[in-house]
């Protein structure tokens, strides 16, 4: 069924409930599933970190491979996640986040198609008085905490290209056959242009962290066969 998403309301919703569970059949065609900078350590131990570039505002995006075909993703089999690391992005369901109509405040949604939402079984998500329970308050902070997380990563993107660390390559991959196929719109740290940074940037990146997440990028990129063919 189609996620909607509505902006979650104590008065409309007050009888909702949400059961535990991650509808995976949503990410089954999503091949580059989106990262945060925080998850790159955890994340390189179970798929291939590289960065999308979006073609219209053409900011980028730290992407987890899950395939290397479009409308694919290998990592989800009989509707179950293979992978040790799960995105926060895919734990965020069924409830999503976005600025209100003034972009002053951030909105809580919620998927009211969502196989785990209904008014029968599962967490409340508002009490008798109408007040967040503990369950939805945790769910929040969670999702603030992503949202933190994004903003902090859009920083940490600035480091790269401010210094035009991010490289386009094109991956070559070669089947059982022999059969060669050329896969693009990936970008990667440019290990060479890291390496020549002045001593003044290479501190300033060790007191931001940086270096942590780039070498657990380029580390991930050797996972490249969980996603071949």
């Amino acid at each position: 069924m189609t996620a909607q998403y509505v902006p979650l309301n104590n008065g409309v919703h007050k009888n909702l409930k949400v059961k535990a569970g991650i509808d995976f059949s949503d990410y089954e065609k999503m091949h580059m599933l989106p990262l945060v900078v925080q998850e790159f350590m955890p994340a390189a131990t179970s798929f291939p970190i590289i960065f999308a570039k979006n073609a219209q505002s053409g900011e980028f995006l730290p992407v987890a491979i899950s395939s290397l075909k479009p409308e694919t993703n290998r990592f989800i089999k009989d509707g179950k996640w293979t992978r040790r690391y799960l995105p926060m992005q895919m734990r965020v369901a069924p409830f999503t986040a976005g600025p209100d109509e003034q972009k002053q405040n951030v909105m809580i949604g919620i998927d009211v198609n969502s196989q785990f939402v209904n008014e029968a079984e599962g967490e409340a998500l508002f009490s008798e008085e109408g007040e967040q329970t503990e369950f939805l308050k945790s769910r929040v902070q969670f999702i603030g905490q992503l949202i933190e997380f994004r903003e902090s990563t859009k920083q940490f993107i600035k480091n790269l290209t401010d210094h035009d660390l991010l490289q386009p390559k094109t991956l070559t991959v070669t089947d059982k056959e022999g059969n060669k196929s050329n896969f693009d719109g990936i970008y990667v740290v440019d290990e060479q242009k890291l390496t020549d940074l002045s001593d003044e940037v290479k501190l300033d990146f060790v007191k931001k962290g940086v270096f942590a997440a780039v070498y657990a990028h380029l580390c991930s990129l050797n996972q490249i066969d969980l996603v071949m063919e």
